[in-house]
């Protein structure tokens, strides 16, 4: 798809602003209107990354979006994460940060998360498959293998704090030392127009 020259209007729905389409009288109170940089924003989710405490980069981001589960409106969300499971070790735990809404819980809905891991010594290039459970990593022989151990993102409601709070883990093991880089891509729901806050680690 080119990119536009500039922000240009496209018929859609959910505009955020109220704009004139082009060569016409009409706004979006009779047509649906956004521009360019809505449809990419709907489509990517969260794009600014902050940097936090462990090295990992994290964010959040709106999207274009809605539910409608048994009469109950929800907005959608989005969560990114770019860590390094680095020094290899058997074990790695990277807090990304807290999830807090300001009413009731948060649903993760889709999750597009990615390992990968070096196999320069092994089939040349990387490895990327789904963060889970035989994931392949590396170590200092650079050559890919599956992870047999834990590999899961931990959405944790913490004792004693609300259910709106939620902190977000990831969390690896095996009986072998390993390392990888880890792309974490999770969309949620919450419900429709309450206030959403990322906190990174």
């Amino acid at each position: 798809m080119a990119i536009p020259i500039s922000n240009e209007q496209f018929v859609g729905v959910n505009p955020s602003q109220d704009l004139t389409e082009r060569a016409s009288k009409l706004i979006n109170s009779k047509r649906q209107i956004y521009t360019y940089e809505e449809l990419m924003s709907g489509v990517t989710g969260a794009t600014t990354l902050e940097i936090g405490s462990q090295g990992q980069f994290a964010g959040i981001g709106k999207l274009v979006t809605t539910m409608n589960i048994g009469g109950i409106e929800y907005d959608s969300y989005n969560l990114k994460c770019i860590a390094s499971l680095t020094p290899e070790a058997t074990s790695h735990v990277v807090a990304i940060g807290s999830i807090e809404v300001g009413a009731g819980n948060i649903f993760f809905t889709s999750n597009r998360s990615n390992v990968e891991a070096v196999d320069f010594n092994g089939f040349g290039g990387y490895t990327n498959n789904p963060l889970n459970f035989g994931a392949m990593v590396d170590d200092s022989t650079d050559i890919a293998r599956p992870q047999l151990g834990l590999f899961y993102i931990s959405q944790e409601n913490i004792p004693t704090f609300p259910i709106e709070f939620n902190a977000m883990y990831i969390v690896a093991a095996d009986s072998l030392n390993f390392e990888c880089d880890v792309y974490v891509d999770m969309d949620f729901i919450v419900q429709k127009n309450t206030n959403v806050e990322f906190t990174i680690a």
